[in-house]
């Protein structure tokens, strides 16, 4: 089974603050994604988030990696359970993941 990394960025609606996490990728899927986090998703239901996945994919153009990037709706969050100690987070796309170099971190809708 291969794991690969995500970090998500968010604003939270209501304060305003900047959200930035880490996780692990467990599914993909055309219409999004699951991964797990060690920490708590300081986020809700609904909120926006975008993701960046690390793919192990060899270097397009002379670029350092590959990363897929996309916009996303938190559609479901777990807590830990007696059988891990990892926060589960479903998201859904808003819009179609595109990959993006990471190294020069270029937004992949520019």
């Amino acid at each position: 089974m291969l794991t690969l990394p995500v970090s998500y960025t968010a604003f939270h609606p209501e304060s305003g603050e900047l959200h930035q996490g880490e996780g692990t990728l467990k599914d993909f899927s055309l219409s999004g994604v699951y991964f797990h986090s060690v920490e708590p998703v300081p986020l809700q239901l609904g909120h926006i988030v975008t993701l960046t996945i690390t793919t192990p994919l060899a270097p397009i153009n002379h670029l350092d990696s590959a990363c897929i990037q996309a916009q996303a709706e938190i559609v479901r969050l777990e807590g830990p359970s007696p059988d891990n100690c990892y926060h589960g987070v479903a998201v859904s796309f808003l819009e179609f993941p595109c990959f993006r170099d990471a190294a020069n971190a270029v937004n992949c809708t520019n």
